[in-house]
This record gives structure tokens, C-alpha cells and sequence, in this order.
């Protein structure tokens, strides 16, 4: 797939514009932000609903059920799913601003909402929320944060989720050690105190037939979960609240040369080739391919990802207990989880912006946002849902974790963390392929860790100055 940049979207959008320009011609003005229904009488309001179809069958089948309602609820709009896979979103998008019809709805999928703010392809949602006088307050903080610039807010989240540990608590239990606290301020849980227990559930490492290990503790979105050694990839002064890329979305230097960057990749490199508690990259990868996310083959203790791995569980049920908690403090005494929030935004120059926005409201705000809670197995942003979700989750066999816990998990750590670099950064699926190939022999042991983030600085310098 031919990848985003800069260049390829101020081109086409020249021809979006220009697009646009020639359909005004022919179609009524779109109307001002106010009362629904106030799109021009006689014809009907088509909005246009960029999806994904490679996102599972509870995403689907959402999808499916909130055009419908939203349909018999509003006779006087059309909603018309347009379907592509992640691969072929940004693609998509491209063609469809091109031709002067973008959609009404899009969601921050690959490049998603910073490269699409950071160009000016979608629309400011201030105005239509007070024109339709919504109440926000219900959506979680961290998320509205999450795409707020300027003071405006450019997106709507539906989904808002936090990476943490989840964990096999029959493995800890047969190692006699303790399950981690779900209290994110609980300075107590520590990277050392995390290796210290993988220490102890390991065993067997040299036969991967045999082996079980400790944890997965992986580098996190170009490296963002240094943000527990108190650094972070794009600024040489401190965590991500330093880094102005992750507000205007545009990266103008990097530090991954730096000795503290070096410390901590050390650290995870140390995990697998000298302490024997994290698979290697083709143990990992051989376990993907048998049973797919490693931790259901209750082989691994614990493992460190986002909070949208809870499907496994619905999906899988294992036999063995299980349970979640925050990400632990680093070296720094800072725990800073990245955030992932999947937000749907309004598309700049769409025909029916005041008919797309009455759709937007619906999915986050009113009873698609509900559908969403019970359906798709995502966290939802919108508070009113959350005990669906807990509900579902609590439900599934061998949980570990009191319903106070679960909770605990998410709300402390959505106070304690940040925006995640591949929802902040324009072109990220560009950013996040130069990062896994240079990489890669570091994991490997195959480079000296010092030596491969000279080839990765060289590499984001590349990148950086192409963009220019």
C-alpha cells in the first residue's frame, strides 16, 4: 500500500478542495450547525460511514445494528457504509477527498486523527455540540483530552483504553508469589518488582517445548513505554507532556541516541538474553502462530498490552484464573501508560456536516454508544457504559479480580496516563514500519543495542527530513 505523507495529502487535497468547489455548484450549500433536520428539504441527508472489515464480527455486527437504528430513528438521513481494511483506510480517505466526497464519518484508524488535524481534513466539533447542546461530561476526561487541540475538540471518542498487565494467576499462584495491586498509584508495583515475579514463574527456558515464562514486556508504540524511565523518543528534557509533536502531530527531532534511551532498551533487551523471563522474538512468534495472543497458552505470566485484549478472554475463556493491573512504576518512579482512544471524527468539506454530526452524536452520545458498550468488546469513552463492559468482563470464567479491582485498573490508570504516540503522530503507520525494521536485530541480539539506535536515530532523521 502506497504509504501517507505529507506531500501525497497536501496534494490531493488540493484536489479535494477543488472537487468540492465543482459540486457546490450542483448541490445545496451545506447547512450551518443547528437543529437536526435542517439539511435541505427536499432531497435526503446521505452519510457517508468510512468503516473497517477487518476489524472482527462483533465490529461488524455493530456497525450493522447502529446504521439501523439510527436509519428508523432518522427517516430523513441515509447512512452508507463504505467498508475497507486497515491496510486500505488511509488509501480510502485519499481517493474520497480527491474526488470532492469525503465521508462525513471517519474513525482515527491508521493515520488516522493526527494526520488528518495536522492537514486540515476534518472539521472543529465545538459548534455543533453547542448547537445541539450534548453534554460531554459523560464522555471520560483522558479521552476528550486525547483529541482536543487549540482548545477545540476535533473528534468524538468511542472507545478509550490503557495498556496494562494482564496476567495467568495459576501461574503465580503455583510460583507462591503475590497477584500485582490494581491501583495505579500503588507505588509499590515496580518494573523490578514485575521482573522479580517473572523471575520466579520462569522455568525451563532453554526447551521452548517446555518452557514457560515469566512476562512480555515489549517497547510499547516507537518506544513509549520509556515513559517509566522518565524520557521520551522526541524530546531530550523528560515524558511525553514535553513533546510538542504529540500536540501538533508533526515530529522535528529525535533522541533515540540518547544514553537513557539506551538503559532502558538494554532492559528489555536483558529480559530475554540474560535473565530468561521474556520468550524470544521466535519463541513469541511460534506461539502466535499455534494459539495467537501468547498469554492464552498459559505459558506466559504476564504480558504488557492494551486493554482491548480483554476480547481474548471473551473469545478464549482459558481454564486458568486470570487478571489484570496497571503498568508498572519504572526506574524514574513514573508509571505512564499509553492511552489508546479510538475516536470518529467529522470530515472537513463534507456535504452534510450538520446530518454527519447527528450521526456522530448518536454513536457516542446516545444509544449507538450503548450498542457499542455491549457489542464490540472494547472499553467505551462513555461513562454512562462502563458497567456493561465490567458486567461482560466480571462474567467471563476464572476472573481473578473483584468488580472495585477491574475498575480500579482502568479509572487510576486513565488519571496517571497519556496519549499513545500512534494516535498523536501524523503519518505514524510510516513511523511505526521504520521502527520495527530498525529494530528488529536489537530484539534479535543481533545488533548491540547502542549500535542498532545509531541506525534508528539515522533512520527517524531520514524520515524527519523528508517531511520537511
Amino acid at each position: 500500500m502506497h504509504s501517507l505523507n505529507r506531500r501525497d495529502f497536501l496534494k490531493l487535497s488540493t484536489l479535494a478542495v477543488s472537487g468540492a468547489a465543482l459540486a457546490a455548484c450542483a448541490a445545496p450549500a451545506a447547512p450551518a450547525p443547528g437543529a437536526a433536520g435542517e439539511q435541505a428539504a427536499e432531497e435526503q441527508a446521505l452519510v457517508t460511514y468510512l468503516i473497517r472489515t477487518d476489524i472482527g464480527a462483533a465490529m461488524l455486527e455493530w456497525n450493522d445494528a447502529a446504521a439501523a437504528e439510527f436509519t428508523e430513528l432518522r427517516p430523513d438521513i441515509k447512512v452508507e457504509m463504505v467498508g475497507v481494511p486497515w491496510g486500505d483506510y488511509n488509501a480510502k480517505l485519499l481517493a474520497m477527498f480527491a474526488a470532492g466526497t469525503p465521508p462525513e464519518i471517519s474513525a482515527n484508524y491508521a493515520a488516522g486523527f493526527p494526520t488528518f488535524y495536522a492537514n486540515n481534513a476534518i472539521a472543529a466539533l465545538d459548534d455543533f455540540v453547542a448547537a445541539s447542546d450534548v453534554d460531554l461530561s459523560i464522555i471520560e476526561q483522558a479521552a476528550l483530552d486525547a483529541v482536543t487541540r487549540e482548545g477545540k475538540l476535533w473528534a468524538m471518542p468511542l472507545a478509550h483504553m490503557p495498556v496494562i498487565v494482564f496476567y495467568n494467576k495459576s501461574m503465580l499462584d503455583e510460583a507462591g508469589v503475590a497477584a500485582p495491586p490494581t491501583d495505579a498509584n500503588d507505588t509499590s508495583w515496580t518494573t523490578e518488582e514485575m521482573f522479580e515475579t517473572a523471575v520466579a514463574m520462569s522455568h525451563d527456558v532453554a526447551d521452548p517445548t517446555a518452557a514457560a515464562w515469566g512476562m512480555v514486556f515489549g517497547p510499547g508504540q516507537l518506544g513509549a513505554y520509556c515513559w517509566g524511565w522518565g524520557i521520551d523518543p522526541f524530546n531530550n528534557q523528560g515524558g511525553p507532556e514535553l513533546t510538542e509533536a504529540y500536540q501538533t502531530g508533526k515530529i522535528t527531532e529525535a533522541f533515540y541516541n540518547r544514553p537513557e534511551m539506551a538503559e532502558y532498551f538494554q532492559w528489555l533487551v536483558d529480559l530475554t538474553f540474560t535473565h530468561g523471563v521474556a520468550p524470544r522474538p521466535s519463541d513469541t512468534d511460534a506461539i502466535t502462530q499455534t494459539v495467537g495472543w501468547p498469554l492464552m497458552s498459559g505459558r506466559v505470566g504476564m504480558f504488557v498490552d492494551g486493554a482491548w485484549q480483554f476480547t481474548n478472554f471473551v473469545t478464549v475463556q482459558p481454564e486458568w484464573e486470570w487478571g489484570a493491573a496497571p503498568l508498572p512504576y519504572g526506574p524514574a518512579g513514573i508509571t505512564k501508560p499509553p492511552l489508546f482512544n479510538d475516536s470518529w471524527m467529522l470530515s472537513a468539506g463534507a456535504r452534510y456536516p450538520e446530518a454527519g454530526f447527528d450521526f456522530l452524536k448518536y454513536l457516542a452520545l446516545e444509544n449507538g454508544a450503548k450498542l457499542y458498550a455491549e457489542m464490540t468488546g472494547f472499553f467505551p469513552a462513555n461513562k454512562q457504559n462502563y458497567n456493561i463492559f465490567f458486567d461482560s468482563m466480571l462474567s467471563i470464567p476464572n476472573i481473578a479480580l473483584s468488580r472495585e479491582g477491574l475498575e480500579q485498573v482502568f479509572t487510576t490508570s486513565f488519571a496517571l496516563g497519556y496519549p499513545t504516540p500512534g494516535k498523536t503522530l501524523d503519518g505514524y503507520p510510516e513511523l511505526n514500519t521504520a521502527f520495527n525494521q530498525t529494530t528488529a536485530p536489537i530484539w534479535n541480539n543481533e545488533t548491540p543495542v547502542e549500535e542498532g539506535l545509531v541506525a534508528l536515530q539515522t533512520q527517524f532523521e531520514t524520515i524527519i527530513a523528508t517531511k520537511a
